[in-house]
């Protein structure tokens, strides 16, 4: 699947510090990830979903160690100089500070951090808004940095209720040991806190330090929220609703915000509309399920909003001129 120009990551100075952190050397990164020497330098760039999943995999590649998330997510911190981290790290307990992340991340970037707040666990659940799957060694690291995160804002060792991986490392001892409990691979990468954890006071809790962050934070999330194309918000809608089955017009203009005919009018200033994307996405998850996963063409027909199995096989017709089965077999070479 290949990037669309709203699927942009910003990678700057904080990726010199943590490879530098880990001993990973910056350049022979960037070569091994097909990127220039200067993208870390200065403010730093802005580069496409697939060559941020290659620079993962090129660390990985690079250091030669399988426990290099874990080191990586240790490591994390707020030398960094993110304004979201420093917001965080300001609140006055995890749940606080995952509300807030998640809200920034919600609005700037390409991934998100959904927060489900229960009477006995809170559930973190980090995603990638266009693609179905993270790169093994990113999900891996972000689970080790919220929990890393939790132990350091609260001095207490703080062990996870569960955690849950998209795609499990091949050895999980490590990271069982680091969490204090076992890797489960599910549906996603997920960590869930008991409340009693999520609640404990952060002894890094600065109110003062907040306001003074607050109103730049804000402002940074408002330009983002405008600099979106509505092509890049009803990217995002779609990849919501599609298992759902609301992909209606008037599903995707209530998700993104306005009306119909605005939404209407906007995609066709971009040069597209809701019919054309919402077929777009759908061919481009299709392949993805088909190469990467084992789920049947009937799976994947319900996860993209298709009314039966049958709606899935005349469209991948018309995508690909064959069956989905047939694709599945040419892309993993026969």
């Amino acid at each position: 699947m290949s990037s669309s120009p709203s699927e942009l990551v910003h990678v700057g100075s904080a990726w010199r510090m943590l490879l530098h952190d880990v001993g990973v050397d910056e350049i022979a990164v960037l070569r091994r990830a097909g990127l220039p020497s200067e993208t870390f330098r200065g403010d730093g760039t802005r580069i496409s979903l697939d060559d941020f999943f290659a620079l993962h995999e090129a660390v990985e590649e690079e250091a030669g160690d399988p426990e290099i998330p874990l080191r990586a997510g240790k490591a994390v911190s707020v030398e960094l100089f993110d304004p979201a981290l420093f917001s965080a790290i300001c609140s006055p307990d995890m749940n606080t500070a995952a509300r807030r992340l998640g809200q920034f991340k919600r609005t700037v970037g390409a991934f998100t951090l959904d927060v489900e707040v229960g009477d006995r666990v809170t559930v973190l659940h980090y995603r990638c808004k266009a693609r179905p799957e993270l790169p093994r060694g990113h999900g891996l690291t972000e689970l080790v940095f919220l929990v890393a995160f939790a132990r350091r804002a609260t001095r207490h060792e703080i062990v996870p209720h569960r955690i849950t991986v998209q795609r499990a490392p091949d050895d999980t001892t490590p990271y069982a040991d680091y969490f204090g409990c076992a890797v489960e691979v599910g549906d996603g990468w997920r960590v869930s806190f008991e409340a009693r954890d999520t609640q404990r006071p952060f002894l890094t809790h600065n109110a003062r330090m907040w306001e003074a962050f607050e109103p730049g934070l804000r402002r940074r999330m408002s330009e983002a929220d405008e600099a979106r194309t509505m092509r890049a918000q009803v990217e995002a809608a779609l990849f919501e609703l599609l298992p759902s089955g609301r992909t209606r017009l008037t599903d995707l203009a209530t998700e993104v915000g306005v009306g119909s005919r605005t939404l209407q009018r906007r995609l066709a200033a971009e040069g597209t509309s809701w019919l054309e994307m919402l077929n777009k996405t759908r061919e481009r998850l299709a392949r993805y399920y088909l190469a990467n996963t084992e789920m049947s063409p009937t799976e994947v027909s319900f996860l993209l909003g298709f009314e039966d199995a049958n709606s899935l096989f005349r469209a991948f017709n018309r995508w690909t001129g064959t069956t989905p089965e047939s694709w599945r077999s040419q892309a993993r070479g026969g």
